[in-house]
């Protein structure tokens, strides 16, 4: 059975590391680690050390190291399958089947999130362009230091019917990704003439954000 990484890191996220490990091993914080006697072999001194910002532990002692699917799968004898469903059903997460249409369905918000991505690459491009300082004086007006903009992936979308429309068509993404992405708008998908938008060529898709910041 096969699981969608995004599932897969999801799920990671709901158990914990720590919390799955600390089940079988006593574990004590050393900074940003915890440590504990490795459950994989008899040792007086603690090698066996867990990283759960990283999500992995490792023993120094006989070089054991995985994931919390691997640490399950070892200590309970389980399979990866049965591992993650043994894990999504402890943090109450439904697991997808491996049909057909569900790959499918993956493929597609696989693909949706390409698309997003590559206009939250546009905006946070425009950001630092001429174009993009009035979205960048209004976030230091804010207070808001470069760091901090940067680190948060903030943007700007330009005034304007067509830039980020453009820029996703150089990527290659035709316009039904674009509207299903939600970042342009089809009036004909309305069945009106743009409201919102009236002026000339009002029935021509257009970009959804104009003269705004972005938060991705």
């Amino acid at each position: 059975m096969a699981f969608s990484d995004q599932f897969l890191e999801e799920l990671r996220g709901r158990v914990g590391l720590v919390d799955v490990i600390g089940r079988r091993v006593k574990l004590q914080r050393k900074g940003r680690e915890h440590q504990g006697l490795c459950p994989f072999h008899k040792e007086k001194t603690p090698s066996f050390t867990v990283n759960e910002e990283k999500g992995f532990y490792h023993c120094f002692g006989c070089q054991s190291h995985g994931s919390v699917f691997d640490f399950v799968m070892e200590t309970e004898g389980l399979n990866f399958p049965e591992a993650v469903e043994k894990l999504a059903g402890e943090a109450g997460m439904d697991v997808p089947r491996d049909t057909p249409e569900e790959r499918e369905r993956q493929k597609e918000r696989k693909t949706l999130f390409d698309v997003v991505e590559l206009a939250a690459d546009e905006f946070e491009r425009t950001l630092r362009m001429p174009e993009g300082r009035p979205g960048l004086e209004y976030l230091q007006r804010r207070g808001l230091s470069d760091e901090t903009i940067k680190r948060f992936r903030l943007g700007y979308a330009p005034e304007g019917r067509h830039r980020m429309k453009t820029a996703l068509a150089r990527e290659g993404v035709d316009e039904n990704l674009m509207a299903a992405a939600g970042m342009i708008i089809r009036p004909d998908d309305y069945g009106g003439g743009g409201q919102g938008d009236r002026g000339g060529g009002a029935r021509d898709p257009y970009d959804r954000f104009r003269g705004r910041v972005m938060f991705p």
